[in-house]
């Protein structure tokens, strides 16, 4: 029973339902309008969508190009340079791990992040080198260029002087006034002419050569003037002649010794004295005078 009255109660009063007013709905367009206009938007063509072109990575490749120029210009421009100042003696290695001896007022030039394109120094002084055996290696002077691939050798190379001794291996050189060349084998010395001509020479002792790696400086008829000059550079002084000595030495001093034993053991046999003055300077004058 009691199902039964909640059925009813569902049940939609019929009654009210028809006495609600009629509302008819009008369509602007009939269903044969309809029906084209949804035909006509099926079978129209697809427009294709538009390709949107990407500018940026004209940009991108550019900016990249120019980053990757840059990069190329700085490796191949930028040079480390290491100078050894007078009085000292400095030993550098080299990025393939070649070694350069330099003794003082010596100085290098390379470049290191090229370094595996073009093994190549700028160098004016004097040292020793041992180079690892690899690629082409160049070393540029003033007034001469050596080439090797695996070597050890000494170059002095100050003012117009050019001068190298070849101790292992083999060593070209190159006068740079004059294009000459010369092909060195060991104990062989060759050095560069004031008219650009290199001439050779055999060397008896090549120790001789190099002794100044161990402090030890070692003259055979040398002009004084040179002598004054390596003075000047392994103790870091200013020698001051008082006169024209046109005189030539041979002897040697050791730069464990003050500067004062050195310049004795070369002035005493040739007749000098010396005086030291101001800021480190020392006068040379004649026992005559």
């Amino acid at each position: 029973m009691k199902n039964d009255n909640q059925h009813n109660e569902l049940k939609p009063d019929m009654d009210f339902i028809n006495s609600l007013p009629k509302i008819e709905v009008t369509y602007s367009k009939s269903k044969e309008d309809v029906w084209k206009e949804l035909s006509k938007k099926i079978s129209a063509p697809v427009t294709p969508a538009k390709v949107i072109k990407m500018q940026w990575m004209k940009y991108a490749v550019a900016a990249c190009i120019l980053i990757l120029l840059g990069f190329t210009g700085f490796i191949n421009l930028y040079t480390k340079t290491i100078h050894c100042p007078k009085g000292e003696h400095l030993s550098v290695n080299l990025p393939d791990q070649s070694i350069v001896d330099l003794n003082a007022n010596s100085s290098i030039s390379y470049k290191p992040y090229w370094w595996k394109f073009s093994r190549k120094v700028k160098f004016e002084g004097e040292a020793f080198f041992t180079i690892t055996k690899g690629s082409k290696f160049e070393i540029a002077s003033n007034y001469g260029k050596t080439y090797i691939l695996g070597t050890s050798f000494n170059i002095y190379a100050r003012g117009n002087q050019y001068k190298v001794t070849c101790y292992t291996g083999k060593v070209k050189v190159v006068s740079t006034l004059t294009s000459d060349k010369i092909l060195l084998l060991p104990n062989d010395h060759a050095f560069v002419t004031k008219n650009g001509k290199i001439e050779l020479q055999k060397c008896k002792n090549t120790e001789d050569k190099i002794s100044w790696r161990n402090n030890l400086f070692l003259f055979t008829k040398t002009p004084l003037q040179l002598v004054f000059e390596e003075i000047e550079l392994q103790y870091d002084i200013k020698i001051v002649e008082k006169g024209k000595f046109d005189l030539i030495y041979t002897g040697k001093f050791g730069k464990e010794k003050s500067v004062e034993t050195a310049l004795h053991n070369v002035c005493m046999p040739l007749g000098l004295k010396f005086v030291k003055g101001p800021n480190n300077n020392y006068i040379i004058t004649s026992n005559a005078q």
